[in-house]
């Protein structure tokens, strides 16, 4: 039922080339050569002749299958897929992204958490005296496009878009490349919508100019604090949350096939061929289609057990990523909706994940934390302070779940792929981070909350709630577990 939720819209790529054109025109280039090879043999003229020509006809049949293939391969080895900026959000964010880490803009279609990662992340980096290069691109042959699945709670609509991508991954230090790496992803985004425009004096947003915090209605009108004017679609939809996961493309696993069958077709067939000439084995054409015959059973058969085991292999190689229990992860996402929708109606768990995962990436990247009004947990881990590159793996886990008086709190387990640097070199870790997070459930989150940017209770002031507690307006300590999540404490677990 959960699939038939996920829409598809398929992307115009260049395909693979099919192993299927490579074994045709084997199988023809065998069954000629063999023909040919009948000259050897002591019969008439003309027969010799009728199976030279058929051989002949049969190697050229042949070959312009293998020459087909052949050029379809390289056509695709040279393909370079790009993003089509004006083919929707989920396009516009991977661009931007890559964008960003080339040293520009933020990303139009971020929202105010995720652009404020991207800054502290750079500013780890430069303290590091590293440049980080990321880049990702869709992944070229067959594959399903774009998958998109939506939820819908009170407040908000979500998009939940995935995409297989090939990702490059670099660090550079002033004088070398100190760290790269290539895989194969599938890119998720999470994109808030707000389904009911009516409501738009109620829902709180960052000023995308100077993020500043207001109701989308009055940055309809004109944003108190720089003045720029907003229609809707400009402030929705925003990607709340991105990840990713290590999956092998379609075509990654195409290939993996066609390799495995065509060396072990191949090594078979030299190997009983050479066996036959040594030990005599009758007659050239005999020899020939018994080696091909080998070649194509038993070569066969042990390319397909050997390409069973390399995808077998290839989908459980996680890259470092930790293993979660499937039906722990899914009972985690339900108990946690069905205890939040008792204190919150409005309550949206792709929200609620992508806010989560928010908070854990500035509490590691920041180099204050005990600045930041997101953050209680005292002391952090030292190794937090060596991290450039958190990778979130869509591993969530509920540990606990407890009241104190209003006070909700919720020790969750999440999995990262993390690169360390430690002495000038970059170490990857899958890694998990347990964390207990603390919100006062009395009081109701407003729609469109931002961690990065609030405004004061007391005296309406928005600020920086990342770099101060304190309202720089009225003096006043900003309390963030009445709006939202809070981290209590937080540690590494390797």
């Amino acid at each position: 039922m959960a699939f038939s939720e996920i829409r598809t819209q398929r992307r115009i790529t260049v395909r693979e080339a099919s192993g299927g054109d490579l074994f045709k025109g084997a199988v023809a280039i065998a069954a000629g050569t063999t023909l040919i090879s009948c000259l050897t043999l002591d019969i008439s003229t003309g027969l010799k002749g009728a199976l030279l020509v058929a051989g002949c006809l049969l190697c050229l049949y042949g070959a312009k299958w293998v020459r087909k293939y052949l050029k379809d391969d390289k056509t695709y080895r040279e393909y370079a897929p790009e993003w089509d900026d004006k083919h929707f959000i989920y396009d516009r964010f991977a661009k931007g992204l890559n964008a960003w880490y080339r040293q520009e803009e933020l990303p139009e279609d971020a929202d105010g958490d995720i652009a404020y990662f991207l800054k502290l992340q750079r500013e780890r980096l430069r303290n590091k005296g590293l440049q980080m290069e990321k880049r990702v691109v869709p992944t070229k042959g067959t594959g399903y496009g774009t998958g998109k699945r939506s939820r819908k709670s009170l407040w908000y609509t979500t998009d939940m878009f995935f995409e297989q991508v090939s990702g490059t991954l670099a660090f550079h230090n002033a004088n070398e490349t100190v760290f790269e790496q290539q895989s194969e992803m599938t890119m998720y985004e999470i994109v808030a919508h707000t389904p009911d425009t009516t409501r738009a004096d109620q829902i709180r947003v960052t000023c995308p100019q100077c993020g500043a915090v207001n109701v989308a209605l009055k940055l309809e009108e004109g944003c108190p604090y720089c003045g720029t004017r907003f229609r809707i679609r400009d402030l929705f939809p925003r990607v709340v949350n991105f990840f990713f996961i290590k999956t092998k493309s379609i075509a990654s696993y195409k290939q993996i096939f066609t390799q495995t069958m065509t060396l072990s077709m191949a090594s078979v067939f030299v190997i009983t061929l050479f066996h036959n000439i040594f030990t005599n084995f009758r007659a050239l054409p005999s020899m020939l289609f018994n080696s091909f015959m080998m070649a194509l059973l038993a070569g066969g058969m042990i390319g397909y057990l050997v390409g069973d085991a390399r995808l077998l292999a290839a989908v459980f190689d996680r890259d470092g990523m930790k293993h979660i229990s499937l039906l722990k992860w899914t009972s985690s996402k339900r108990k946690i909706t069905n205890t939040m929708l008792k204190y919150d109606k409005n309550f949206s768990f792709d929200k609620f994940e992508g806010q989560l995962v928010a908070l854990v990436r500035m509490a590691v990247l920041a180099e204050k934390p005990e600045n930041l009004a997101c953050y209680a947990a005292g002391t952090r881990d030292a190794q937090f302070a060596d991290i450039l590159e958190m990778t979130y793996t869509n591993g969530l886990c509920l540990n606990k779940l407890w009241l104190e008086g209003d006070q909700m709190h919720m020790s969750i387990r999440t999995w990262w792929i993390n690169y360390y640097e430690n002495d000038g070199k970059i170490k990857k870790c899958g890694d998990c981070i347990d964390t207990v997070f603390v919100k006062n459930i009395s009081r109701q989150e407003e729609p469109g909350f931002s961690i990065t940017s609030v405004f004061c209770p007391d005296c309406g002031g928005s600020f920086d709630a990342v770099r101060q507690r304190i309202c720089p307006y009225c003096g006043k300590e900003y309390h963030m577990e009445n709006e939202s999540w809070i981290i209590e404490k937080m540690h590494l677990i390797r």
